[in-house]
């Protein structure tokens, strides 16, 4: 029954190329420089052209990104099939959701599922995930378990940003643009060499501002704003023909009221005078103001050395953040209950590598790394008098530093076969060492923050992950490809939860992956067509969970279920006529716990439910025009349309804590030199002004109150760019 099964999957996935393929005569009279480009990737740490990767890869070139405006990590997602980036509820807690598998990173003890890398570099808190995409070459987001060539917490994917390289030839760029909400966006860059043309550089600098989108009544505040400011520099050395070093540093900072959330259910105060008059309206009325400032900063080396054999590879990296919130959490004029959470990482890791020469049939990639993390969190509960306990302000504070040490090793061999065929395996051994430092003073509700003595707990964990792939290449354009991997999620600590008597450990998580896929090059290379089919098996699944002790709310992790995913990709880029190109991708994920028993304290049963922020289809169209108006100015348009079908925000998957499904449409037209030296560009977003929400979650004080993020509402703007 299995090979019966096997070779059905097989035939629908060849039967989608095969579709195009007879579709060819259409496109038969579009001129030669119709072509789509080749897109050459580094996400198997060699470069690769898209289309020989057996992966599931989606690939976004700094002109894409360009053109489809995509300057906000936010937008991101809706480019990728299966993919989405939340970042409803602020800077600290963005959620990565990966075919149905989320990062939560509310918990400092708890590690992300889908790992995102800047120029090679892991960012190993989400935190450090900068909002503010640009200057980029390329971002490349890999899709199921990479644990073999990328090591731990890559269990759902990862995500690539590999920033623009100095440049031989000076020049330059600046953009400015305006939009509603008083929305600023600025960007300049230069480049070229510095002195010599064996010394090249390039700096950048972004700005990005916006007003609050929501009004506080009780303050005047305008919240959920942006104020982010970032800087890059890279110089890159030719030491010799051989040898070329690159030193990279990036800086970010980040302040704003964002965080705040609009009351959907008013609970106990409905008819009350506390109660919110509308869920939508974008006005809330807290007695603070929600706080987030960040500040971001890493610095990297990279060492490449050619030899006849291939290329040895030393990536050292050093990297910081600092994060202060705080928060209302009770969602009133009322001083109940008010938390925030203050942070201070620091990181450094070591990398090397060595990537043979593609010279024969035999290849392989071997490499080393060691990492060292510490992240001393201070966490602060506030009960206000007007809870009726303390007749003034009462303070409990967690306070935890935790250290993570990663030594691994890994290495890939890869063969053709023939003309066809090619096997490749690869394997990585991961050793984490993690301890935690947990002290609790304070005793506001008197038994959640019960003044605690200074606790050590340490734990180690070792891991074998593996995968292998096969592909056959049917011809030089069209390739089907199996693979079978195996990655983990590391283990931790409940930070907020340790106590005297529980030392709230959790195991590691693990996953394996079953992926089939065809990629293929149509219609004499103006269309680009792959698709992919696949089925997840997660164990000892680590469940993040808001649950309530003594009246206060706490993140709390275990390895309480088991779950799959299974679904299917299809992704599509077809250049039309020289002047028309339409894209197209499609996700279905069908992301449920298999087992999920005693999943609250009393006894409910959530197995079968669906996970959490796991949409079941997620899918986007655009087209895109470029016309010649005169010989040295063009006239460029978009549309595109993005949709995503309901989803639960808890695993309970109660219908108050959901979202329906919603699409979004966004446009740009603009003029432009032929020559990319100047352009204008008029855009919108959301142009129908949808309303949806993000995330909706229990209120934490009163008692049937359901709070919610919301999505961005209608945005437009014009942006002027010049080059030199």
């Amino acid at each position: 029954m299995r090979s019966v099964a096997l070779s059905s999957t097989i035939r629908c996935l060849l039967a989608a190329a095969t579709v195009t393929s007879i579709a060819a005569p259409a496109f038969a009279d579009t001129a030669a420089s119709g072509r789509l480009d080749d897109i050459v990737v580094t996400a198997t740490r060699r470069e690769t052209s898209l289309q020989d990767v057996p992966l599931a890869i989606t690939a976004l070139t700094g002109d894409a990104l360009d053109s489809a405006g995509v300057t906000r990590l936010e937008d991101l997602a809706t480019e990728v099939p299966n993919t989405f980036i939340n970042t409803g509820s602020g800077l600290r807690t963005t959620s990565v959701t990966v075919r149905g598998i989320s990062s939560n990173p509310n918990n400092p003890g708890v590690d992300p599922s889908i790992g995102v890398f800047v120029d090679g570099v892991y960012m190993s808190r989400p935190t450090t995930l900068n909002a503010n995409l640009y200057d980029l070459e390329r971002v490349e987001v890999v899709r199921g378990p990479q644990g073999a060539l990328y090591g731990k917490n890559t269990i759902a994917g990862a995500l690539n940003f590999i920033t623009r390289a100095p440049s031989e030839t000076a020049g330059g760029e600046f953009d400015l643009g305006y939009g509603n909400y008083g929305a600023l966006n600025a960007f300049g860059a230069v480049t070229g060499p510095l002195g010599t043309p064996d010394l090249l550089g390039r700096a950048s600098v972004s700005v990005q501002k916006r007003d609050g989108l929501v009004t506080n009544l009780a303050t005047g505040t305008k919240l959920d704003d942006v104020d982010a400011k970032s800087a890059r520099i890279s110089l890159l050395w030719k030491a010799s023909e051989a040898v070329t070093v690159q030193l990279r540093a990036d800086k970010s900072r980040d302040r704003t009221h964002d965080g705040s959330a609009d009351v959907l259910d008013n609970g106990a105060f409905t008819g009350s005078p506390l109660a919110d008059a509308s869920p939508w309206d974008r006005r809330v009325s807290n007695n603070l103001d929600p706080v987030q400032n960040r500040d971001v900063s890493g610095v990297s080396l990279q060492v490449d050395a050619r030899f006849a054999a291939g290329t040895l590879t030393s990536l050292t990296s050093s990297r910081r953040f600092t994060w202060y919130n705080l928060a209302d959490n009770d969602f009133t004029v009322l001083d109940m209950l008010s938390s925030g959470i203050a942070e201070d990482q620091a990181e450094w890791s070591q990398e090397l590598r060595f990537v043979s020469k593609p010279n024969g049939p035999l290849n392989y990639i071997v490499g080393a790394y060691v990492s060292h993390q510490r992240l001393d969190t201070v966490s602060t509960a506030i009960v206000g008098p007007d809870l009726g306990i303390y007749p003034q302000d009462v303070t409990g504070i967690i306070d935890a530093n935790v250290k993570t040490d990663t030594t691994a090793a890994y290495g890939q061999l890869s063969y053709d076969f023939d003309a066809h065929w090619n096997g490749s395996l690869t394997a990585r051994v991961s050793d984490e060492k993690k301890s935690v430092d947990q002290s609790q003073t304070g005793d506001p509700f008197q038994i959640l923050l019960q003044t605690q003595p200074l606790q050590h707990l340490t734990r180690k964990d070792s891991e074998f992950s593996p995968s292998g792939s096969l592909s056959y290449k049917f011809s030089k354009d069209v390739t089907g490809y199996g693979s079978i991997s195996r990655g983990f999620k590391a283990g931790g600590f409940n930070v907020f939860s340790i106590s005297m008597t529980d030392p709230a450990r959790y195991s590691p998580e693990t996953v394996t992956s079953y992926e089939l896929g065809v990629k293929s090059v149509l219609a004499d290379g103006r269309v680009r067509l792959n698709t992919a089919l696949y089925y997840l098996d997660y164990r000892d699944l680590q469940v993040n969970q808001l649950v309530l002790v003594s009246g206060i709310p706490q993140f709390t992790t275990s390895n309480a279920a088991s779950a799959s995913s299974k679904g299917a990709e299809v992704e599509l880029e077809a250049r039309l006529t020289p002047e028309l190109e339409a894209t197209f991708s499609y996700g279905y994920t069908d992301a449920t716990y298999k087992s999920f028993p005693n999943a609250t304290s009393a006894g409910d049963d959530y197995s079968g439910h669906r996970l959490p922020d796991a949409a079941k289809q997620t899918g986007g169209a655009a087209l895109a025009y470029t016309k010649p108006l005169t010989a040295g100015l063009d006239l460029s348009a978009r549309v595109d349309f993005t949709y995503r079908s309901g989803v639960f925000f808890q695993p309970d998957n109660a219908g108050a804590l959901s979202q329906g499904g919603y699409g979004l449409v966004g446009a740009r037209i603009g003029f432009g030199s032929h020559d990319h030296r100047w352009g204008v560009t008029a855009w919108g977003r959301n142009l129908t002004d949808r309303q949806y929400a993000l995330t909706r979650q229990n209120g934490p004080i009163v008692p049937g109150q359901v709070i919610q993020s919301l999505g961005l509402p209608r945005m437009y703007g014009i942006d002027v760019r010049f080059a030199f």
